[in-house]
């Protein structure tokens, strides 16, 4: 069955409820796993699967659904390599089903998608899911026929961003849920997101404008001031794998100001997981559009599709910072003044100058020196100039620009299976 769905071109739903290999079955029930694991990986990339978690998994029973495209677990399930009595036994470790291999543990981990309240629910879910996802690697996934326009203003869009960034006593270090901004963009503000619980500071979801369907990848601020993780590079690049290989277009929503610094970080392995997410978004043959909302600092603009990343279009809101560095890049363009100001508060300490004054007095020049760097460079004028960016986009008309840009790049796209060389 598992064959035939690749065979015929048709998505696999997969309902498992197994605790491994039946033992008195011996080799024999060994080789029926690798049957189904041989199969899997065959469809893999050719036609996309959902897989749900039902009952008690172990060994065998934990790897093959984890071969589908998606996940799903409800609650009330395990899946595992092994069973606590096991853990119990090889490693004294005393631990619940649920704490071993519940859905808050997988989902954490990325190895489960989407988990639900139930196995009901976990059926519905993947109904759900479904409806965004082609039947085969060389069609499109299914167009909804919609009486809503991609032309007009949205007023709410407008609204939130003004309280975001005017109204806000933060001013444009607000944090700003990446989630709020993407209802107003889709069709009725409905979404699917995907691994929700893990990497929050980046968001990948699906989505239709004007009925076809898109992926989404954005930062969201609200998290972690939105600074990519190791977590969220591989869910970024999990996700921007399917959407290649599936011929779904993606939007990037940029806000983001770099990589998570940090000795864990670098223990965890950001430096590669980081150099996977870039490498998942220059390999996408499929339409992609860029909307730089706010932040766009450094590498990480150079690698969240940017125009020679391979974009198609970048737009740029009116609040956009587009630079090498943030605020904090004020003391290497403006060095004599830096310099001056920093010299200025040494000599006020050494002459006895109170502390405290002198503090204030060096915080309130160099909030001066920032104001005039984020109004000199922090903003998309020199990037409109060297057309890294397309056009601005005034706020209220992001879902008019993007989904009248994505249907034109569609008009001229035709899906086909991913072809070429696949890179390391």
């Amino acid at each position: 069955q598992i064959l035939m769905a690749g065979k015929h071109g048709i998505p696999l739903i997969g309902m498992n409820d197994s605790a491994g290999a039946f033992v008195p079955a011996g080799v024999g029930g060994l080789d029926g796993y690798s049957e189904a694991f041989q199969a899997m990986r065959k469809i893999s990339g050719v036609v996309p699967s959902i897989m749900l978690m039902f009952g008690y998994n172990a060994g065998g029973g934990a790897y093959l659904p984890r071969q589908g495209s998606f996940l799903i677990q409800p609650n009330d399930t395990f899946f595992g390599l092994t069973g606590p009595d096991v853990v119990r036994e090889a490693l004294g470790e005393d631990i619940t089903p649920d704490q071993l291999g519940g859905p808050r543990v997988h989902s954490q981990s990325g190895v489960v998608d989407v988990s639900a309240e139930d196995e009901l629910g976990a059926l519905r879910t993947a109904l759900r899911l479904l409806s965004y996802l082609p039947n085969n690697n060389r069609e499109l996934a299914p167009f909804v026929e919609t009486s809503l326009d991609l032309e007009g203003f949205v007023e709410e869009e407008a609204i939130l961003l003004r309280k975001t960034f005017a109204d806000s006593s933060s001013g444009f270090n607000t944090p700003l849920d990446m989630r709020l901004l993407l209802q107003q963009m889709v069709d009725y503000g409905d979404y699917f997101e995907l691994q929700p619980d893990r990497g929050k500071q980046l968001i990948t979801a699906f989505g239709r404008m004007g009925g076809s369907v898109v992926g989404f990848l954005a930062n969201n601020s609200a998290f972690n001031s939105g600074n990519i993780d190791v977590d969220a590079s591989r869910k970024g690049k999990k996700f921007m794998r399917f959407c290649n290989l599936y011929n779904t277009p993606v939007i990037f929503l940029e806000d983001v100001s770099g990589y998570a610094p940090g000795s864990e970080q670098e223990r965890a392995g950001i430096v590669q997981a980081g150099r996977e997410l870039l490498d998942s978004i220059i390999d996408l043959r499929v339409p992609r559009l860029t909307l730089i909302v706010r932040n766009a600092f450094g590498g990480a603009y150079c690698a969240w599709n940017s125009y020679h990343i391979g974009a198609d279009f970048v737009f740029a809101l009116p609040t956009s910072r587009i630079a090498v560095m943030g605020p904090a890049g004020r003391q290497y363009v403006y060095k004599e003044e830096y310099r001056s100001i920093m010299k200025q508060y040494r000599d006020d300490i050494d002459s006895g100058k109170d502390q405290s004054d002198a503090v204030t007095q060096r915080d309130q020049v160099l909030e001066g020196l920032t104001e005039r760097y984020e109004r000199e460079l922090l903003n998309p004028e020199e990037a409109l100039k060297l057309g890294s960016v397309s056009s601005l986009v005034m706020p209220g008309y992001s879902r008019q620009v993007l989904g009248s840009s994505l249907h034109y790049l569609l008009r001229h796209y035709q899906p086909s299976p991913l072809a070429g060389p696949q890179r390391e």
